[in-house]
């Protein structure tokens, strides 16, 4: 399957959260509450609340900050 190049970026940010919201909130539940016998259940739920929380979050402000980055960026 191919992703039409309008799409990429919207794609790869969804990727990026996905594996980044996986990633703090193992470390976030595994260091608040250490891995007890409702650990994953826990972490599953406390990702899913993250990642739809972030996933929208970065798809409006992401305009923004490449708007910004690019009056830094040299050509």
């Amino acid at each position: 399957m191919k992703i039409p190049k309008k799409h990429e970026m919207k794609v790869s940010l969804a990727i990026m959260v996905l594996i980044m919201t996986l990633v703090v909130t193992f470390v976030s539940v595994s260091v608040n509450f250490g891995y007890n016998q409702g650990f994953i259940s826990a972490w599953f739920r406390s990702w899913g609340l993250a990642f739809i929380v972030a996933l929208p979050v970065v798809m409006i402000i992401m305009p923004f900050i490449k708007k910004i980055v690019g009056k830094y960026v040299k050509e």
